[in-house]
Parts: C-alpha cells; sequence; structure tokens
C-alpha cells in the first residue's frame, strides 16, 4: 500500500519538474544564431518594400545551396520538392540577385518560406554587390518626366531592396556561424532515414501596405488606446548646417545676393540586411565624403582671416535622409521657401533662393587615381573656378557639358529652384557609372579603402587619409583662389585627417570627440565605445544616434570664431555669454591641440564660439498639415517597427520517428491510464477497510 503511495508521488514530482522547466527544454530544441542580419519593412504613398515573417516565425525544412550547379540540380529536383510543405532556402550570398531569386519563387510558389544568406568568409565577398537601383532614387530626381536619356549609373545594382518579398530574408556573414550552420545540415540531411534540418526565422513587423495606412494607425492608437503603439516611423534624422560666426547678417541688414554658397555632404546610407550595433557600410558612400568635408570645414575655419576679405557665406551642410527619395533636400528647399533658413532666431535674415551663389557637394568617393567633377546648368557653371580646380588637382576630370548628374542632393536643389544657380559635384562616379562596387551595401566597409579595422589606432596614417588630403587641400586653395583671388598654398596636419578617420570608421568614442566638447556631452559618447559612425536610416524621433552630436560638434569647432579662443573666459562667464546670445552656441572645452591657434596656449580649456543649427530632416509630407499622403510630390517613405528578431535551427524528424514517438505516446498514455485507475481502486478499498486499533 505505501509503494503504490511512493509510486504515485514519484510520477507527480517527475510531471511537476518536467512542467516547471520549459525553457531548458526549448534551448536543448533549438540552437540560435544571434548574430544574424535581416531584412526590414518599409512604406511610402503607392507600396510596401521589404521583407517579413508572420507574427510566430516562419519555419521549414533547410535547403542548402552553395553554387549554380547546386542552384539548378535543387529545382529539378521533384522528389524533393514534394517531401515537405516549407522550405527555408539557405543561399550563398553570391546566388542573391533578381534572376536567382525569381526562379526560386517561380517554382516553389507558397512553398518558399524564407530565405537565409550566407557568407562563407571576408575572402569570399561578391565581387559586385548592391541590392539598389541601376537608376538611384529615379523616383524624384531632377530629370523625372523630362527627356534626357536615363544613365543606370549603378550598374550592379539588383533593385531588390525596393522590391516587397512575402517571407523574411536573413543573413549570417560570420565564419563561425557559417560552419555551425555547415555541420549541421551534412550531418543531418544526407538521408532520409536520419532527422532533417529545420530553420526558423522570426522577423514580424508591425507595419503594413502604405505610409498613409500605417499613418493612420499610428493616429488611431495614439487617440483611443492608453498605452500608445506606434507602427512605423517617417524616415530622417537631422540637416546641420554651420558656417563662420563673423558672417551672421542681422535683420535690418540685408544680405547681398549671390552671396551664399553651400557646401553639401550627406550623412546617411542605407542597407537591405540590418543588424543592430553592428557595422553598417557606408564607408565610400558616405563616409569618406563626410570625412573630406570636415577636412575643408577645418582648412576654411583655419584660413578664416582670408575669408573675411570677400563678402561671401560659406555654409556647410549635412543632409540626413537623401538615400530614400532626397527626402533631406526635399527638407530644406521647404524650410528655405518658407523662410526657415537658418531656422534658430527671427532676428537672423533669412537665406533665400536668390541668395545662393552656388553649390559645392561631395558625393560618392572611393580611393581611386580619379575623380570627376559634374556640373550644371552650363550658362551658369564658372569656368574659371573649374579650370583652377583642375589645375590644382590633377585627379580631378571635368565631365563633359550636357551629361546629366548622377545621383545626388543637388538635384533637388535645382528641381525646386529651376537652376537659378550652378551646382558642382565632386565624385568618384565618370560620365556612365558609380565606381564603388558595394554601393548602398553592408560589403561598403573599411576593408574598401584598404583599412585593416582590427589594427587601426587613433593617429594611424592610412592611405586613404593620404588620399583626402591630397583632394582637401587642393580644394580648398582653389576655393579661397576663387572668393579671395588670392593665390594661397593651404595645409591640413595629417594627424587631423587621420583622426576622423579613425573616429568615424571605427570609434566614435575618440578623443576628438571629448577634446571638443564639455564632459557631460562626452559621457553620452561612452556608450558607442569601439563603435562606428551608423551610416544607415534614421527614423525621427526614435532613433538615437550619435552621428549628429558628433557632427554638429565637430563641425562647430572646426569653424569656431578663432579669434574667440584668447578671450581667456571661465567656464562660468562662457556659460553667461551662451544664456545671452541667441545667435551663437558657446562651450568650454579643453580643446583639439591639432586643431588649436599657434598663438593659443591655454592649458587649462578655454571658450569656444561657434554658429550650429540643426532642424529635423523628414520629408514635408509629414509637416504639411493635411497632406495627401498617397500623393507623390514629396517623398513619403516610412519604416517599420519590429520587437523580436531571431534566427533558430532545429531537428526535423524522420517519418518512422514521428509515428513511433506517437505509438509509445500512446502506449504511455494507455498504462498510464490503467495504472491511475489501479491506484485509485486500491486507495478506496484501503480507506474503506476498518482500523486495527
Amino acid at each position: 500500500m505505501h509503494l503504490l503511495f511512493l509510486l504515485a508521488s514519484l510520477y507527480l514530482q517527475n510531471v511537476f519538474v518536467f512542467c516547471s522547466q520549459p525553457k531548458r527544454v526549448v534551448d536543448q530544441m533549438y540552437i540560435s544564431f544571434d548574430h544574424a542580419r535581416y531584412c526590414v519593412r518599409r512604406l511610402n504613398g503607392t507600396h510596401e518594400i521589404g521583407c517579413q515573417s508572420a507574427i510566430r516565425g516562419n519555419s521549414g525544412r533547410m535547403f542548402m545551396i552553395d553554387n549554380d550547379e547546386e542552384f539548378n540540380s535543387y529545382l529539378n529536383d521533384n522528389k524533393t520538392m514534394n517531401s515537405f510543405n516549407a522550405f527555408i532556402i539557405v543561399l550563398n550570398v553570391n546566388l542573391f540577385d533578381s534572376n536567382h531569386i525569381d526562379r526560386l519563387m517561380k517554382r516553389l510558389d507558397t512553398k518558399l518560406n524564407g530565405l537565409l544568406l550566407y557568407l562563407k568568409s571576408k575572402s569570399a565577398r561578391p565581387l559586385d554587390f548592391s541590392p539598389d537601383d541601376q537608376c538611384p532614387n529615379h523616383r524624384n530626381s531632377f530629370y523625372l518626366n523630362q527627356t534626357t536619356e536615363t544613365i543606370n549609373w549603378n550598374r550592379h545594382g539588383t533593385g531588390l531592396f525596393f522590391r516587397s518579398f512575402p517571407f523574411p530574408i536573413m543573413l549570417i556573414e560570420g565564419e563561425d556561424d557559417y560552419q555551425r550552420l555547415l555541420k549541421f545540415y551534412q550531418q543531418f540531411n544526407n538521408s532520409q532515414s536520419t532527422p532533417a534540418c529545420g530553420l526558423e526565422l522570426k522577423t514580424f513587423q508591425s507595419a503594413a501596405h502604405t505610409t498613409k495606412t500605417c499613418m493612420r494607425r499610428n493616429d488611431i492608437s495614439h487617440s483611443i488606446i492608453d498605452f500608445q503603439e506606434t507602427f512605423c516611423d517617417p524616415i530622417g534624422g537631422l540637416n546641420i548646417y554651420s558656417k563662420l560666426p563673423q558672417s551672421i547678417t542681422i535683420v535690418p541688414d540685408q544680405r547681398p545676393l549671390k552671396s551664399v554658397i553651400l557646401i553639401l555632404a550627406s550623412t546617411d546610407s542605407f542597407q537591405m540586411f540590418l543588424e543592430t550595433k553592428r557595422p553598417t557600410g557606408g564607408s565610400q558612400q558616405p563616409a569618406t565624403a563626410l570625412i573630406t568635408f570636415l577636412a575643408l570645414a577645418h582648412l576654411i575655419g583655419q584660413e578664416q582671416d582670408e575669408l573675411k576679405k570677400q563678402n561671401k557665406e560659406i555654409i556647410f551642410v549635412t543632409l540626413d535622409g537623401d538615400a530614400m527619395d532626397y527626402s533631406a533636400s526635399y527638407k530644406f528647399m521647404f524650410d528655405m521657401k518658407n523662410g526657415d533658413f537658418p531656422l534658430g532666431n527671427k532676428n537672423e535674415q533669412p537665406i533665400e533662393t536668390k541668395h545662393i551663389h552656388s553649390i559645392i557637394e561631395f558625393q560618392s568617393l572611393s580611393m581611386n587615381s580619379e575623380l570627376w567633377l559634374h556640373s550644371y546648368p552650363s550658362k551658369l557653371i564658372d569656368q574659371k573656378f573649374i579650370d583652377s580646380l583642375i589645375k590644382n588637382n590633377r585627379k580631378i576630370n571635368k565631365i563633359p557639358i550636357g551629361t546629366p548628374l548622377p545621383p545626388a542632393s543637388s538635384q533637388i536643389f535645382l528641381q525646386q529652384t529651376s537652376s537659378s544657380f550652378p551646382a558642382y559635384i565632386l565624385a568618384s562616379i565618370n560620365q556612365s557609372q558609380i565606381l564603388n562596387h558595394y554601393y548602398h551595401s553592408f560589403f561598403d566597409d573599411s576593408s574598401t579603402l584598404s583599412i585593416n579595422i582590427s589594427t587601426l589606432e587613433y593617429n594611424t596614417t592610412t592611405q586613404v587619409s593620404q588620399w583626402i588630403k591630397q583632394i582637401v587641400e587642393p580644394f580648398a586653395q582653389t576655393l579661397i583662389e576663387w572668393l579671395v583671388d588670392v593665390n594661397k598654398t593651404v595645409h591640413i596636419k595629417q594627424e587631423i585627417i587621420n583622426n576622423l578617420v579613425y573616429c568615424i570608421l571605427k570609434n566614435m568614442n575618440c578623443p576628438l570627440i571629448h577634446n571638443v566638447t564639455n564632459q557631460s556631452v562626452g559621457n553620452t559618447f561612452q556608450p558607442f565605445d569601439q563603435t562606428s559612425m551608423p551610416f544607415s536610416i534614421n527614423t525621427y524621433p526614435t532613433s538615437i544616434t550619435p552621428t549628429f552630436p558628433f557632427i554638429q560638434y565637430v563641425l562647430g569647432y572646426f569653424l569656431r570664431d578663432r579669434s574667440f579662443d584668447l578671450q581667456n573666459l571661465t567656464e562660468t562667464s562662457c556659460k553667461k555669454r551662451a544664456d545671452n546670445d541667441s545667435f551663437c552656441s558657446y562651450t568650454f572645452v579643453d580643446g583639439y591641440l591639432p586643431s588649436r591657434n599657434s598663438n593659443n596656449t591655454l592649458s587649462s580649456g578655454y571658450c569656444v564660439r561657434s554658429y550650429l543649427r540643426s532642424v529635423q530632416s523628414i520629408s514635408p509630407a509629414f509637416i504639411i498639415p493635411n497632406y495627401d499622403l498617397s500623393k507623390t510630390e514629396y517623398p513619403t517613405w516610412t519604416e517599420s517597427r519590429w520587437t523580436t528578431i531571431s534566427l533558430r535551427l532545429f531537428l526535423i524528424p524522420t517519418r518512422t520517428h514521428e509515428i513511433v514517438t506517437f505509438i509509445i505516446g500512446m502506449m504511455l498514455t494507455v498504462i498510464s491510464f490503467f495504472f491511475l485507475c489501479f491506484l485509485r481502486y486500491y486507495t478506496k478499498v484501503s480507506l474503506l477497510q476498518p482500523s486495527s486499533s
């Protein structure tokens, strides 16, 4: 009798232990890949692009394809096709193009439940990889609805970024992850008598259909639900602009016509496959151009005494959002037309189209032996400036007059102003193609600039830093000659460019940013230690990126009023100046030694006076009241939100194994039923027996 109670308690105890540890069982069932990149959902006014899974994830039989021979063999294998209802295809990233994907989707139809791309090793990367269109940003360009011949600038573009897929797509790039995946696949997928590998991809996205639908869902959620849920966010970050503080025009003074020169650079790019806190690519587009832009700002600040001799304003502008249909440029021109440029002080005279003298833009820069200068319109360009630039720098070639402009922010400035001023674009783009083989791809990393990122130190002189110095010095010299009519050779310390390369491509929490900010701002960069500048699509206001404060403080410091450095103000006095001056910014800094004036011997810090403005760069479509988001006048791109991203491998048992498991389970159920009936009967008999006492 006591033995029966003991057996029953042991049985129930085992059931309780099993049920109280489901997480451990799950962990034993799945193998997770923690560093997988993923494709997300994005929307505009007419449709959606990108990828996503079902809310519980997509799973299926794993089938690995490494080359064209295996690809063709798989498509012709009817037996394999008919043996499973769902497949997750594991595909060599070299086969990720429209041709292979279309054939897979047509052959498998609804059985294609997901796609996992893999990179065998860093040395096995494709020679060309660009998910952008062959004609980038063709939906919103200066040549839209014109008869100008279309040039496929990005010849290697597949356009896959702008397609909508009904299944998730992920990518693993680590060699260890690839070897682990290959090991399990070879171990379990060799015969029908052993379990097969399965994969689960979970990338569910909250947004769907179009931007108009998603933003309406946002509004409904915010109006009727206490816990507000947001399904998507407009694309855009901050447009930042700075100039020499001495060139401020205060009302009632009038700014001369054709007196403003805008120097432009982009701060965003896009990649089809994201991963949080991992490198995003963008080394050639836009990082190299941005470093050149900042180095030029330093040289202009360094030579500010010469530039005071003329009446031109040089304004440095960074645009964030132009990778997606020039959203940032549309916002910049929208602000200008509405009298909101520059923003920040109503007593500063606004800059209008009539004040713009010209635009100079740094676009995609690759470390090539040649660069090209594009210009438009021919009737307004200054041939003297072009000739001088080519004379001072033999790397630069002139593009023939009449050649269409390449993808660049300047296109929107010209479009919105009826080409009322000239634009000059310096880029590694000849008259027919972009020379960056990884344009808008995560493969556009530091290795494309001959940099070994693991060994790069703060003041390391690299090939690309030397190359930038060779570009920016003659460019600044030409600019000064053009504006002041003074033939002067200018130099920038190699150390400054070395530091910019390190900070932007490897570690934003570098000494430079701490030298040009106060301690409280510098501390905000500590979470980004050993993190490169994230050149990805930003969403306002949810995007928390160090990109914008880094550019603001470095740009403001380089263009500071250098005569003010010698005021010898205390930190308290510096703060008082900031409170009483709405035109300029004041920051007490330790100072960046390579950029100090030679006569600045202060060792305990000094007050920096600079002119700095920033404004959100989302498309005007999200600002204009009651704007119809289905219209195409302005870009309407949004990015979906998501919660869980995961990639897990598991085993799919054979049919025989499933039958045996089912039979054993039924047998245990029957045995347990009779055992409990037996136990209940004898317990009842025992309780009915009279006590022996």
